[in-house]
């Protein structure tokens, strides 16, 4: 029989095992389908739906089960991609019809990637974590592209006028002051 489960670790995570089998006669599949057993030990309080994610080189295959509060849960996986797939689950506060495309998971595992081939059985192990949030700001100070007279310099390249003398830029002739662009009149 094939494993899927999960294990509440302290106050913050929970440990979701994955088990794929090529043998066992109390699921009933075609040859060429992969089947997972969903087990989940015991559902944390604030989880009401579970999404599993299996990327696959050819397609995905995404699962979403609502999931009782408190109680353990089981549920077959059947129709998974083939070859080196990417699992991934995220856990929700919400039940699975309130879900939208914008809607975060509390709780997110990292990527795990296993082999998933017939009558050979792979295991894959995700660990659930509380899904902080945070936004980010990002600033792009402009720097010039070279430095001006009388910087310092320790090669001609940094300096606009391609000219360093004494650990100093030397001024530019002929060119537009610090963009290194020629005048159309300068020799």
């Amino acid at each position: 029989m094939s494993i899927f489960s999960c294990h509440r670790h302290a106050a913050t995570a929970a440990l979701i095992a994955l088990a794929l089998s090529g043998c066992g006669n109390d699921l009933q599949r075609s040859p060429d389908t992969a089947q997972v057993m969903l087990s989940l030990a015991v559902v944390p309080a604030d989880v009401q739906c579970l999404r599993v994610t299996a990327v696959g080189p050819g397609r995905t295959a995404v699962r979403e089960f609502e999931v009782p509060s408190g109680q353990a849960f089981s549920e077959a996986l059947s129709g998974l991609p083939l070859g080196t797939i990417v699992f991934t689950g995220e856990a929700f506060a919400a039940s699975c019809d309130a879900l939208t495309r914008t809607t975060h998971g509390s709780w997110v595992s990292d990527e795990v990637s296993a082999s998933v081939v017939l009558g050979r059985q792979a295991s894959v192990a995700l660990t659930m974590h509380r899904n902080g949030r945070v936004k980010v700001g990002v600033d792009f100070a402009d720097e010039p592209a070279c430095a001006a007279a009388s910087a310092s310099c320790q090669t001609n390249s940094e300096c606009c006028g391609h000219s360093c003398a004494h650990g100093q830029c030397a001024a530019e002739s002929g060119a537009d002051a610090g963009t290194g662009v020629t005048s159309p009149d300068a020799g």
